[in-house]
């Protein structure tokens, strides 16, 4: 009977280990947890698009600038040129690859009294050589001197054309001009850095217009009033669109006639003409007839200082073709190719 009850112990024994073993097979130990694997994509960084560096192209007419004071005014060679400063007394125009232009006025007499003026063909040759100690015929060298008296002022001009150019900071050529009396002076400076550029640069220095009250006007008088501006001719009459009836200028008769008709004198500048000259009528680049498509209505536009096209009012135009063009309220305009010489002509 002991002996049994052993053997029944002894049974459930190893019937416990045998079900101790089978749950450590079965369980065992806790799995180890399973490594996944996350691949983070990371964000594209956008890049950056470098700025384009604009393009400038040239207009193919004239862009005239007036000063802010209404002092001055001058015809520059193309769209590539910009006002740098324009302040009393100084203006500045630069070109990226032409050059640049300074204007520089002085009066009065404490002023007069250290203007060195270059009345004499030496003293342009003086005032060269103290410029960065340069030496006249290695150097530099003076071409074209001239000087000439107009109503009792005195014109100077000149170009000084440079051999080393290591002295002039890379400009071929400066072209001088210079107007002055006893109590007051304007003296241009034109840099040019390529041979191309020496002639346009030239014209637009004899370009230069006084339009204020200067005792140097008489010399470089205004030859047209400035586009949007109603005010005076030359001669100081009044070349305002408006007619004493209160009509517009460029307003067309009912007949079609234009009531700016005159012919030309023998001055080279042409009476009822807004103040242009001979040249300034025919030439497309300065002065262009426009007609409106509605009705056929003409009327002048001019450049501006910011190459834009204007009429006597200010009001401007964009050509969207060679023929068309349109103004800030879309209403539409043809260009036949005239200038001003059409709007003005006589009626016969």
């Amino acid at each position: 009977m002991k002996n049994k009850r052993i053997l029944a112990i002894l049974a459930i024994s190893i019937s416990a280990s045998v079900l101790m073993a089978g749950c450590s097979f079965f369980g065992g130990d806790e799995p180890e947890e399973e490594s996944v694997a996350v691949t983070v994509t990371p964000t594209p960084v956008a890049t950056e698009t470098p700025t384009p560096e604009p393009t400038i192209a040239p207009d193919v007419q004239n862009t005239t600038y007036t000063s802010a004071d209404k002092s001055v005014a001058i015809n520059l060679p193309d769209a590539t040129w910009s006002n740098k400063t324009d302040e009393t007394d100084m203006l500045s125009f630069e070109s990226p690859d032409e050059g640049s232009i300074l204007i520089l006025h002085g009066q009065g007499e404490d002023t007069m009294a250290s203007a060195v003026i270059p009345s004499s063909q030496d003293m342009a040759v003086s005032l060269e050589q103290a410029d960065g100690d340069k030496t006249d015929g290695t150097d530099f060298e003076i071409q074209d001197y001239s000087a000439n008296d107009v109503n009792g002022t005195g014109v100077y001009t000149y170009v000084t054309k440079m051999l080393n150019t290591d002295k002039s900071d890379g400009n071929l050529y400066v072209v001088h001009k210079v107007f002055s009396n006893d109590s007051e002076y304007y003296s241009l400076t034109g840099s040019v850095k390529t041979e191309d550029a020496l002639a346009p640069i030239k014209a637009a220095v004899d370009s230069f217009q006084i339009l204020g009250d200067s005792s140097l006007k008489d010399a470089a008088p205004a030859t047209a009033a400035p586009a949007g501006d109603s005010s005076a001719a030359a001669d100081g009459s009044s070349t305002d669109a408006a007619a004493a009836d209160g009509s517009t200028g460029d307003a067309a008769a009912t007949d079609g006639s234009t009531d700016g008709a005159a012919s030309s004198d023998s001055t080279g500048t042409t009476s009822n003409s807004g103040g242009f000259t001979d040249e300034q009528l025919s030439n497309t680049d300065e002065t262009r007839t426009l007609y409106r498509n509605s009705d056929g209505h003409p009327f002048v536009i001019t450049p501006d200082g910011n190459g834009n096209w204007v009429d006597f009012d200010g009001n401007t135009y964009t050509f969207a073709t060679d023929q068309d063009a349109y103004d800030a309220d879309g209403n539409s305009y043809y260009w036949h190719g005239e200038g001003a010489d059409v709007y003005y002509m006589p009626v016969e």
